[in-house]
């Protein structure tokens, strides 16, 4: 699911009348979707069920003790690191094409900007999807 969704934002950073800046980004985005999608989709699938289990906590009860939290924070860090790790082998296989892009005079901060926007257009659909998700997960157990 996440590599189809990360494609899905690459697709829509492209759609109707993309400038170079939104069209770079989008295509490096398709480009990426398997490499990084995997890894996005395993964080937000974490961080939907940190942040369902978060909404069914209540305060008075000795349910989540100080193993529970370490247990989420050794299970979240590891996926986030497998997410940045991931991003940064992305950024180290596209060198060529980046150096290539310098050389013919593209601008470094527009291939900043192209980073920036391809990070804004990912939170900005898995944001939203994960704490939908969330919420969809916590509901039944809520009542």
């Amino acid at each position: 699911m996440g590599p189809g969704l990360t494609h899905l934002c690459g697709r829509l950073l492209q759609a109707v009348r993309p400038g170079a800046l939104r069209l770079l980004a989008g295509r490096v985005l398709m480009e990426e979707a398997t490499r990084i999608g995997r890894p996005l989709g395993v964080v937000c699938a974490v961080a939907s069920a940190t942040y369902a289990m978060a909404e069914l906590h209540h305060p008075g009860s000795d349910a989540f003790g100080p193993l529970t939290a370490l247990g989420t924070l050794l299970v979240t860090g590891c996926t986030v690191a497998t997410l940045l790790t991931a991003a940064v082998e992305a950024k180290h296989a596209r060198a060529d094409t980046t150096a290539a892009l310098l050389r013919l005079g593209a601008p470094a901060t527009m291939l900043r900007s192209a980073a920036a926007l391809r990070a804004g257009a990912v939170l900005a659909l898995f944001g939203p999807l994960t704490l939908v998700v969330a919420e969809l997960a916590a509901m039944p157990l809520a009542r």
